[in-house]
């Protein structure tokens, strides 16, 4: 960060607050992390909803963030620039324009990172995994179109306990051929000591039923040690606004001085 730039960063300008530390954090999290709505942004920083609106005001002031509306009663996505996060010094390139299709999936990222952030975990946020080599596989399928081939990478990556875990984040319903071929990939890093495992992240209970079943039959299963934990998206924005509620309520203690 230049000189210039700090001195100008926390100051109150014609515009209002200008951007300040906690901003910035804020900033270097989305570029770390791409699109995520302001409520799930909010909690992994964690700020109520009006300081939240005030950090992402700030940011867009200064060209760093922009906002995407999506359908009405959805809220919008925050998105960091190419300047943004040039300024937050992530070594990642930025996010596109979110598309209608993914704002579903983004959003649920978004909420996904959130919960390992309030959790406290050490996280790779989608665009660094995107930027990660280590995480590029290829998954091979055959359906009643033909044979496939892609690359793939997993949404997200959470280190436990030193251990590295692939995270997916599964809203759309796939062939099921496709998804056998993904999970199949997991279940192959995991052997190889790659990873210890996936962390899949499911829209509703019959989409995570799917997923349990194929896992088994590619040698992963939500047992001690089997490699898999399947959560429900609901599940992890409600786990997500306690976490950040209670972390709330123990700063508004007498003697702690929240970060502005």
């Amino acid at each position: 960060m230049t000189e210039e730039r700090s001195g100008r960063m926390g100051s109150v300008g014609r515009g209002g607050l200008r951007a300040g530390p906690a901003s910035l954090a804020g900033l270097v999290w989305l570029a770390r992390v791409g699109p995520a709505s302001v409520d799930a942004w909010g909690c992994a920083m964690g700020w109520g909803r009006s300081a939240a609106f005030s950090h992402a005001r700030r940011l867009e002031r200064e060209g760093w963030v922009v906002r995407y509306p999506m359908l009405r009663g959805q809220g919008s996505l925050l998105v960091a620039t190419g300047l943004g996060v040039r300024m937050a010094g992530v070594a990642v390139a930025p996010a596109r324009p979110p598309a209608p299709v993914w704002w579903a999936h983004l959003r649920a990222c978004g909420w996904v990172a959130a919960w390992l952030t309030v959790r406290g975990r050490v996280m790779q946020g989608c665009r660094e995994v995107d930027e990660d080599p280590s995480w590029r596989g290829d998954v091979r399928w055959h359906d009643g179109k033909g044979a496939h081939r892609s690359g793939h990478r997993p949404d997200l990556a959470v280190i436990l306990d030193g251990v590295r875990f692939a995270v997916e984040v599964e809203l759309a319903r796939k062939s099921v051929e496709r998804l056998q071929a993904i999970v199949g990939l997991h279940a192959r890093w995991r052997a190889a000591g790659r990873t210890g495992g996936v962390i899949y992240v499911c829209g509703d209970e019959a989409g995570a039923e799917r997923v349990r079943e194929i896992a088994v039959e590619r040698g992963l299963s939500t047992g001690r040690g089997g490699g898999l934990r399947v959560e429900l998206l609901e599940r992890i924005e409600r786990e997500t606004h306690e976490a950040a509620a209670s972390a709330a309520a123990q700063r508004s203690r007498p003697g702690v001085v929240a970060a502005g």
